[in-house]
């Protein structure tokens, strides 16, 4: 009983250490290190800790932090106590850049309308005076043919000017509203976003006597993150290629990250760090279920309109230079790290902020290749080795071949073998054709069996000034049922494949020189099953 109560009164105590109100400090943004998938954002503030227990309260924090992911620590003679973590419900989010700029856009929409309207209700004052002045002449003198021509004259050039201004004005009218209108529509959305709550943490601190020092926070958030992104540039086929590895950084956290030096990792917060448990594998008896075959389309769909931003730099020279050249990658235990040595400024509206963070010289063979069967043009191609030692993550890349966009591409390191394949367009220098050898098609009925044969001729012409090596490929079909029977007739000396059936000539094609390849089959199965060829 009597250690109950000493608990008790020391929990008392404890507790009316901090009864005063907190604190609050201004802290201000001294880091971010972006993950894949969110980011960890660090806050220093410069504090005055008095004699005695003290609490002090960093505001107006995202209110969708990771509570988990909160620390706190400290330069100075003093002892943190406690760290609290609270949701404030009457604080007002932060407006962003965005938010005051849509804000400043709508006034001035605002002031055009009014504008507008004030000037089209002189001029609609003034044609009232114009009609309720009319009247031509004078009773002594009568009217004058004269004044009345130039009175209509005048009338109807003055006129035709008001009528001219007024649909002017009206049309003016109708795009600042529907401007408007889109600025008050977005506004909208961000001021429900203010109306959201805060975070604040409060940090309890024990000093033996005054003392100066700092307090520094960090936190977890998960509305950032960046993405990898390639321009893939060859100048010809004489020289190497050149792959510019970007970050595309965005965040939409409700704070604006100004003049903040960032740290681009390639781990992933949100994903399990749980190492997998192996269970056992048991197998039984089962009955064969038979499913229904279902298509699935599947549309890529590449956005050309995304907003991408280049960040701004607060560094300026009088020559550009990439900021790759101010970027230093660290290899940590299970992830990468790019270190950007410039400040940048990200403001907080989910927009994709490019950032340069490696320039990479990668030497290359350049060879041209054709699939016929598929389609009649060759393109080039580059081949890069020993990619796989710059520590790449999969991505969309941008293709440039002497200064000239060819197109996309997708990186995916999960997939790719030692050598890398860039297409860099098409060359329609290189005339490729694919007929079907009618003489040598034919069908036979023999017993019980039924035989088909197929050819098609292959016929490649070099219109270019250079030889070429190319690479086509072609294919013979492959059984699936061991009552098909398919034997390849001739393929020209290609290298079969007899597992897939991929048939594939390596060729050095000179100037002006023009190769025929051939590809035959033939292909025996039971007369009385049909076998689809083309």
């Amino acid at each position: 009983m009597k250690s109950r109560f000493t608990l008790l009164i020391f929990f008392t105590l404890y507790m009316s250490s901090f009864a005063a109100d907190p604190v609050d400090i201004k802290s201000i943004l001294s880091g971010v290190t972006v993950y894949l998938n969110g980011a960890r954002i660090s806050r220093v503030a410069d504090v005055t800790v008095p004699k005695g227990n003290t609490a002090f309260r960093f505001s107006d924090l995202p209110a969708n932090l990771d509570d988990q992911s909160i620390q706190v620590k400290g330069e100075g003679n003093f002892v943190i106590l406690s760290i609290v973590h609270e949701t404030n419900y009457l604080s007002r989010q932060r407006k962003s850049s965005m938010h005051k700029m849509l804000e400043d856009s709508l006034k001035i929409y605002e002031d055009q309308l009014a504008w507008i309207s004030s000037y089209k209700d002189i001029l609609n004052s003034e044609e009232n005076m114009l009609y309720a002045n009319q009247v031509i002449g004078s009773k002594d003198k009568g009217l004058v043919l004269n004044d009345l021509k130039l009175a209509v004259d005048y009338y109807r050039t003055r006129l035709s000017e008001i009528k001219k201004e007024e649909i002017k004005l009206s049309r003016q009218a109708i795009e600042t509203t529907e401007k408007k209108e889109r600025i008050k529509n977005q506004l909208d959305v961000l001021n429900v976003k203010l109306s959201e709550p805060t975070s604040d943490v409060l940090v309890n601190v024990s000093a033996d006597k005054p003392v100066t020092g700092n307090l520094q926070i960090s936190y977890t958030v998960y509305e950032a993150g960046w993405v990898p992104a390639y321009d893939v540039r060859a100048k010809d086929i004489q020289n190497p290629v050149h792959l510019f590895y970007n970050a595309k950084v965005y965040q939409n956290t409700g704070e604006d990250w100004n003049k903040v030096l960032l740290k681009l990792s390639t781990a992933d917060p949100r994903q399990s760090g749980v190492k997998p448990d192996l269970q056992p594998w048991f197998l039984d008896f089962m009955q064969p279920v038979i499913y229904s075959r279902q298509y699935n389309t599947v549309t890529l769909h590449t956005s050309m309109d995304a907003e991408v931003a280049a960040a701004p730099m607060e560094v300026k020279k009088s020559e550009a230079t990439l900021a790759a050249g101010y970027v230093s990658v660290n290899e940590n235990q299970t992830n990468l790290e790019f270190a950007i040595k410039i400040p940048y400024d990200v403001p907080s509206d989910n927009k994709q902020y490019t950032i340069n963070i490696q320039d990479l010289t990668l030497p290359a063979t350049y060879e041209y290749y054709c699939a016929p069967k598929l389609d009649r043009d060759a393109f080039l191609l580059a081949r890069i080795t020993g990619w796989e030692d710059y520590n790449l993550l999969s991505g969309e890349m941008n293709l440039f071949f002497e200064d000239t966009y060819v197109g996309k591409s997708q990186l995916d390191v999960r997939n790719t073998k030692d050598t890398l394949d860039l297409s860099l367009g098409r060359d329609k220098s290189i005339v490729v054709t694919r007929v079907k050898m009618k003489d040598f098609t034919s069908e036979k009925v023999i017993g019980s069996n039924k035989k088909e044969t197929r050819a098609w001729e292959i016929t490649i012409r070099n219109n270019k000034k250079q030889s070429v090596d190319l690479k086509i490929e072609d294919q013979l079909p492959v059984s699936m049922n061991k009552d098909i029977e398919i034997s390849g007739l001739d393929y020209s000396g290609g290298a079969l494949n007899k597992e897939t059936g991929l048939i594939t000539w390596r060729q050095k094609i000179e100037p002006s020189v023009e190769k025929k390849l051939r590809v035959s089959f033939e292909v025996k199965y039971p007369k009385d099953r049909v076998v689809y060829l083309e």
